[in-house]
Order: C-alpha cells, then structure tokens, then sequence
C-alpha cells in the first residue's frame, strides 16, 4: 500500500499560504489540511517518540489545536487506531496522517499527496524531516512591509512595525537554513507577487511540483476566479474577517497595498530590519537605512518588543 507523500507549505503569517493550499486542493489526488499547529509545539514529543503506539493521550491537546484553528472535525483515539490498524502505520507518522485526512472528501489512500498549511511549521523543518525524510516543502514569501501591512490589522500577530518585521526576517532565516537540510527536489519557493500577476503560469510550476498537470493547474485557477466557490477544504476558514479575501480571483491589487496602508515612518522601520532579505528575494527598497544592531540601537528594539507585548496583552484581555 503507498503512502500519500507528506507536503508542507511554510513561511512567514500573511504571505499567501492559505490560498497557495486552497489551490492545491483544486488539484487531484492533493488534500491540504487547514492548520494544524500542534506538530510545531509538540515536536520534541513527536520526534523523541516518534515510533511509539501511545499517541492516544496526546489527542484531546491535538483537538485543542484544531479547534482553534476551524477544524470542524474531531480527533479520537478509536479513530487513530482504526486509521492506523487498516492503513499499516503506526507511531508519530500515524497520528499525523490520521489528522491531516479527517476533512478530506477524498480517501486517504486515494491521494498522492497530502499535508500541512501551519506557516510557523517553517521554524520546525528539522524535525519534520526526521519524522519525514520524503516530505516535500513550498516555501511561500511575500514582501514583508505588505506583510507587516496585513498583520497590523489582525486581532493576533504583532502590533508593532519593527516586531512583526523581525518575525518576518526570523522566518525567512529559518527557511534559508533549512535550505541546506532539504533535497532541491524536496523544495520549491513561490513568491505570494507572482502568485497574484501571473496566476496561470505561477501555479502551473507549483503544480508540476506535487506532480500535477498544467491543464490541471490551469483548470484550477479557472475554479478560482469563477468566484462564489468555497475554498475546498476551508470553508471555514474563509469566514475569519483576516481570510475574508481567500476566495477572491488573484489579481495585482492585492500587491504593493502598503504604499496606502503604512506611514514613511513603519515603511522606513521595515525596511531597516528586513532589508536583507528583502534584496536577496528582489523586493526594491524605497530607501537605505542601518539595521539597528549595527549601530547598537538594542533600547529601540526592546521598546518596540515591550510595546507590542503590552498591546498583544490588552488584545488578548478586551478582544481589541
């Protein structure tokens, strides 16, 4: 019996990961799940264990998890045993396959590919790797002052210009260091701008990569920009105000919406901590500025680190 290869797409929160999974999931034989977020926190666990047959008392914090992100389906124990005892799997691999299939309108073992959609999953690439040595990644990147942009708006993530830059660089960092871990063949990137100005022939690459024609992909992104289509797989999700744009057509609008959104000041800050990965990836910088740790400028980033925390806090305590 094969076994659907594991596929993971990553990078920095707001950076196209959603839709690059909704899309997969257009394709045949893909099911991406929503988020999952536990493999990340649990990854000790998941890695140290990995060929144990105990993972039943790690389900209720799994459906923790799941409920926070729009999983409208549940874990069980009985479940897993049962997934695990006709599929032949066992241990780590099992639970996480048994997870990833719960919302699939496909059959598990009708899939060629099947995986993850947790963005942050890209700071955990070692791990997944000793659970999957075979997994594939899509790494997603987009311009991280429209990033910033994005995240300023939402209810969680950073509330700070400079914080939410340095999360972005702190991704992106993690991702070019794994780079020396994941086979070439294992690895493809995707730019979230060429995603939305050249749709057909974006998604025709992403698509060659999980082993999927390019009439496919084609006939994908037509779904998509048909319009009044649920995204397969997150109708949920879609519902959440921060993802109200997830089954909107692909257009060049969505690119650059940070030249109206950000003042000089927050464009000025963003380019300045994430300035390097920024050229590494061609996104022009409007101007040129010093990284504040070569000038010893610590006392700005712990303010603005203890000015988001304080915000994240009033958040999390007024739901504001």
């Amino acid at each position: 019996m094969s076994t659907p290869q594991p596929l993971f797409i990553v990078g920095s929160g707001r950076s196209g990961t959603t839709i690059a999974a909704a899309l997969l999931n257009l394709l045949p034989g893909v099911f991406i799940s929503k988020e999952t977020g536990f493999l990340g926190a649990k990854q000790c666990e998941l890695v140290w264990h990995r060929k144990s047959d105990n993972f039943e008392s790690m389900i209720p914090e799994v459906n923790i998890w799941l409920a926070a992100n729009d999983w409208q389906q549940q874990a069980t124990a009985a479940g897993l045993q049962e997934f695990c005892d006709r599929h032949q799997l066992s241990g780590a691999r099992g639970l996480l396959h048994y997870v990833w299939q719960l919302e699939s309108e496909t059959p598990w073992d009708q899939l060629t590919m099947v995986g993850d959609n947790t963005p942050l999953y890209v700071m955990a690439i070692p791990a997944v790797l000793e659970l999957f040595p075979d997994a594939k990644f899509i790494h997603m990147v987009r311009d991280p002052r429209d990033v910033v942009c994005s995240m300023l708006n939402m209810r969680f993530g950073a509330c700070e210009a400079v914080t939410a830059a340095m999360e972005w660089h702190q991704t992106l960092g993690c991702w070019l260091l794994a780079e020396r871990l994941i086979p070439e063949s294992q690895r493809l990137e995707c730019r979230y701008e060429d995603l939305c100005t050249s749709p057909e022939a974006t998604f025709a690459r992403v698509a060659s990569f999980v082993g999927a024609t390019a009439e496919a992909a084609g006939e994908a992104i037509r779904l998509h920009a048909a319009g009044g289509r649920k995204p397969k797989g997150f109708e949920a999700v879609a519902q959440r105000s921060h993802h109200r744009r997830l089954a909107e057509p692909l257009s060049p609008a969505r690119v650059g919406r940070f030249r109206k959104d950000l003042s000089k000041k927050q464009i000025r800050q963003v380019e300045s901590i994430a300035q390097y990965g920024m050229q590494a990836y061609g996104y022009a910088l409007d101007t040129r500025s010093l990284h504040p740790l070569i000038i010893e400028d610590r006392l700005s980033l712990l303010k603005a680190s203890v000015h988001d925390l304080l915000n994240r806090m009033r958040q999390r305590l007024w739901g504001r």
